[in-house]
């Protein structure tokens, strides 16, 4: 039986994890949850106290943050090996040199360009701009958008303008100015760490979907478009949502 278990919330981030074991040919364990109220429900928290999607048990360990567990999942399960085969890497509580395990994490990955290259430190930036740089900015709008729709009768109209402020004074300029930076970036690469499909492009993909099908991806960012299309047309991902189901929208107007 698998040592990895992953807790997926129907229409979360959870998603991309689901994608990359995919992608990786590993067996794991799947457990899908419903929303309650659009939230995760209180079975999570069960798992991890944060109670968060995605959480991915690795034997004794509850792992949550996407970042962090698509690196997890690299660093110990991505190996070369001929199809078919699987192999756990040592980790440091294992009898093996700490010299051997680090060499295993960092060299020879499907989904992560090799230690020290000019690819890997591409890989290490967008796969930290997803959630630092352009998701805080697709929250703050929803945030705002949601606080204007709930808000009572008295105060609405209040909300709606501050919104609209907020929006046109901040918001619309930094995300053209964010996914011009990505439009460009992608006119010259295939991927987003340059030739080879990566975990960046994996954790990057739900944000830019969920904008593309919101309508908040313009189409003038045909490079942005182009490299989605080839994201969706890969094996692992099709499987990955015939496993996880397909993810629709607006999924990030709710918590999770």
């Amino acid at each position: 039986m698998s040592t990895l278990h992953l807790h997926h919330l129907e229409n979360s981030r959870s998603f991309r994890i689901i994608w990359l074991l995919e992608e990786l040919k590993l067996d794991y364990q799947l457990t899908t949850y419903e929303r309650k109220h659009g939230l995760a429900p209180k079975a999570m928290q069960r798992i991890h106290p944060l109670g968060k999607s995605p959480i991915l048990q690795d034997g004794d360990t509850a792992l949550v943050e996407s970042a962090h567990i698509i690196e997890h999942i690299i660093d110990h399960y991505d190996t070369r090996l001929q199809q078919g085969e699987q192999r756990h890497l040592p980790t440091v509580s294992d009898d093996a040199p700490n010299d051997d395990i680090m060499l295993a994490m960092v060299k020879d990955k499907q989904l992560r360009p090799d230690y020290g290259t000019a690819a890997y430190e591409q890989y290490r930036y967008w796969l930290h701009f997803t959630e630092s740089s352009l998701m805080p900015l697709r929250m703050i709008s929803l945030m705002f958008a949601f606080a204007a729709k709930k808000s009572p009768i008295g105060i609405k109209q209040v909300a709606q303008l501050l919104h609209r402020g907020v929006q046109k004074s901040y918001l619309n300029q930094s995300s053209e100015q964010h996914l011009q930076f990505l439009n460009q970036h992608l006119s010259k690469h295939t991927w987003l760490a340059g030739s080879q499909f990566s975990g960046a492009d994996i954790h990057l993909e739900f944000v830019i979907n969920a904008m593309a099908q919101t309508g908040d991806l313009p189409a003038k960012y045909t490079h942005i478009h182009n490299w989605l299309k080839k994201a969706h047309v890969r094996p692992a991902y099709q499987r990955a949502v015939e496993k996880g189901g397909v993810m629709t929208l607006n999924v990030l107007s709710r918590s999770d």
